[in-house]
């Protein structure tokens, strides 16, 4: 670098040169400092500025160094981001989009350049952003029934720092809860300074894989780890199945379950004997079996208890050496149930015993079981309130009607269509308005229909889709007359839709008719009877879900309808038929049931075949497939007569016995699914 000086020389002002040495850059500093705190996450304004330097603090405007920023003091293990290397401009290098994540007090910036000594910053802080989520700082821990499992959350700004400020109110409860047990209520807590932290969260019932999830407002709920409670120490035997009735010298079913758990009722994992014996016993009655059954992890099994007397109010006690015995429920034993007829519903079933009186069993929840024991599902048959006049009876979708030997009509369970014909509500058998006495009697989806002595059709119910026949689509909370002087044999009800025989052999359908299931061969809506197609001469029809079969006067079975579970009953792609197609294989059926979407008929020997779905097991043919053939019913049973519903089948032989098949509502004690026949009991 040439510098001229002007020097005054004698009295001549003269231009005098000198040549010094080149400014050499030797050090770095800081001329545009971090400001004094900054958010997190957010860019470091004003834009950080770092110069080049002399030894003697002048900037080297020439000097292209390269310079790095970094974190000198670090006071969270944080980092720092954005573009942390700068080429200088006239010797000063700009750094306007650094952020640091993390929060804290103190830190400080380096900054450094090949062959030049560091500069650090003044120190400055990094404070939390707004408040944007919530975390769970300390997660739930695997823990022991009824323990205490503490827990706290933090909320945290959108980088995961803890805003010291916040004072949310947070709700934590179980969201994930695999036990299936009733979980404890809510815990909830307030954030101090962000963190909510509580230990009040108790779980009682074991099981693998819990979770918690926080909710607070305005920012979105989070979820925990999973966790785990296990059952604690073993404290009391408790009986997990104990009979409602038993039938007098048959095994006990279910089986007797009896198990050693903790104080909070879970199973605990210990092996120790336990016995079983009456205690209640005013009949004399003798317990046989084997009575003492080790419990192996917890559980105690009795497969084969027998109680040789009939009796009410029997009990069993269950005892082992280390606990206090334990009490069963109070339970009768009982002859078998024998039956005239059994009725299949959507849900649930009824049947009429041959001894007199109505009984029924599966979902009550309407009161379409006839009794106000229990809103629940009944495993096993409990008598109808005033059911013994009943002679006869028909399960709909939730709600079942019987006629008495007078045929006297009566109704019970849902009434939201008035289809119990009564103009109000029952879940016990109130009877059907008009003073009609009927010979035939169906429940349906939300209607209902009779037939009466002389032939005349009345329904009542929904009406929405013609389904009452009577050239409308009303509603109707008493019996209609059905529309067009038609004598009937009988009438049943299907879904949406109806369909009738009459005396003289001829069969009609009305009602809805998108699938073809009224057999006229179209698919309009008839608003009163219309003729099926074919000019079959018909013993019985009968209406399902979506589709209708009848019986001929010769045996012959024909469907029509949709058909996409195979339920019209013949090999074919067809997805449905407007018009009567006879169901394959040359059976000559004496009796014809229709469900919702598959159907049975019984042959001259007895025995049952049915096709169409299969999904709960409900052709009883011990698979799970749907046929569009007529498959056998296993077990080898003679039938007297066969009733299809929604999922399930049930039918009673020829001495009485009551068996069902399918899913869930088999009347047999249990809650099992079974694709072949099963006892009512």
């Amino acid at each position: 670098m040439r510098v001229i000086r002007l020097l005054l020389c004698g009295s001549i002002l003269l231009a005098c040169h000198e040549t010094t040495s080149p400014t050499v850059p030797t050090k770095l500093a800081f001329t545009v400092q971090p400001p004094a705190s900054a958010t997190a996450g957010t860019q470091i304004l004003p834009a950080v500025a770092v110069a080049i330097q002399d030894e003697n603090g002048h900037t080297v405007r020439s000097a292209t160094n390269p310079v790095t920023i970094s974190l000198a003091n670090n006071p969270s293990d944080g980092t720092i981001a954005g573009v942390i290397t700068a080429t200088p401009v006239n010797g000063i290098a700009t750094f306007s989009n650094l952020y640091i994540y993390k929060a804290a007090i103190g830190y400080t910036l380096s900054a450094s350049a090949p062959n030049l000594t560091s500069a650090t910053s003044a120190p400055f802080e990094i404070k939390p952003g707004a408040a944007a989520i919530l975390k769970f700082l300390v997660q739930p821990k695997n823990a022991t029934a009824s323990s205490a499992i503490p827990f706290s959350i933090g909320v945290q700004d959108s980088s995961g720092n803890t805003v010291s400020g916040a004072s949310n109110s947070i709700s934590v409860y179980v969201s994930i809860n695999p036990s299936n047990g009733t979980p404890p209520g809510p815990v909830n807590v307030t954030a101090v300074n962000g963190v909510a932290s509580s230990s009040d969260l108790r779980i009682s019932r074991a099981g693998f894989g819990y979770k918690l999830t926080a909710v607070t407002s305005g920012l979105p709920a989070v979820s925990s780890e999973s966790f785990n409670i296990a059952a604690g120490p073993a404290a009391k035997l408790a009986f997990t199945s104990q009979p409602a009735s038993a039938n007098a010298g048959d095994p006990i079913a279910p089986p007797v379950v009896v198990e050693v758990q903790d104080a909070a009722g879970n199973r605990a994992s210990t092996n120790t004997l336990v016995t079983v014996a009456l205690a209640t016993n005013t009949e004399g009655a003798r317990l046989s079996g084997t009575t003492t059954v080790m419990a192996l992890d917890g559980s105690a099994t009795f497969g084969d208890l027998r109680i040789d007397k009939l009796g009410v109010g029997l009990t069993l006690v269950a005892s082992a050496s280390d606990f206090g015995p334990a009490t069963s429920a109070p339970f009768s034993v009982r002859d078998l149930f024998r039956f005239t007829a059994i009725t299949a519903g959507y849900f649930h079933s009824c049947g009429i015993a041959n001894t007199g009186g109505a009984f029924c069993w599966g979902a009550n929840y309407s009161g379409q079981l006839g009794n106000t024991a229990s809103n629940s599902t009944v495993r096993s048959p409990i008598p109808v309130i005033g059911g013994s006049i009943l002679t006869t009876i028909s399960g709909g979708r939730d709600h079942a009607c019987g006629l008495t030997a007078a045929g006297v009509a009566y109704c019970w369970g849902a009434n939201e269509n008035g289809q119990l014909g009564n103009g109000g509500a029952g879940s016990t058998p109130s009877p059907v308005s008009g003073d009609l006495t009927f010979a035939q009697i169906s429940a349906g989806y939300d209607h209902t229909c009779g037939v009466t002595t002389t032939g005349a059709g009345y329904c009542w119910g929904s009406g929405t889709a013609g389904d009452l026949g009577n050239g409308s689509i009303s509603t109707k909370n008493v019996p209609t007359l059905v529309s067009g002087g038609l004598t009937f044999r009988s009438i049943v009800a299907g879904r949406n839709f109806t369909c009738g025989v009459t005396t003289t052999d001829a069969a009609y359908c009305w009602g809805d008719n998108y699938g073809g299931m009224l057999g006229d061969g179209t698919v309009t809506q008839r608003l009163v009877p219309s003729a099926v197609t074919g000019q079959l001469k018909f013993a019985s029809v009968a209406a399902g879900g979506f589709h209708s079969c009848g019986l001929t006067t010769e045996g012959k079975a024909y469907c029509w309808g949709t058909n996409g579970f195979g339920q019209l009953g013949h090999a074919s792609s067809t997805q449905q038929s407007t018009v009567p197609i006879e169901v394959a294989g040359e059976h000559v059926f004496t009796s014809l049931t229709v469900g919702n979407r598959h159907n049975c008929g019984i042959i001259a020997s007895g025995a049952a075949y049915c096709w169409g779905d299969d999904s709960g097991g409900n052709l009883g043919d011990g698979t799970f497939l749907a046929n569009s053939t007529p498959v056998p019913v296993a077990g080898g049973l003679t039938l007297a007569s066969i009733s299809a519903g929604r999922f399930h089948t049930c039918a009673v032989t020829t001495n009485n016995e009551g068996y069902c098949w399918g899913q869930s509502t088999l009347g047999d004690g249990t809650s099992a699914t079974s694709n072949v026949p099963v006892r009512v009991r």
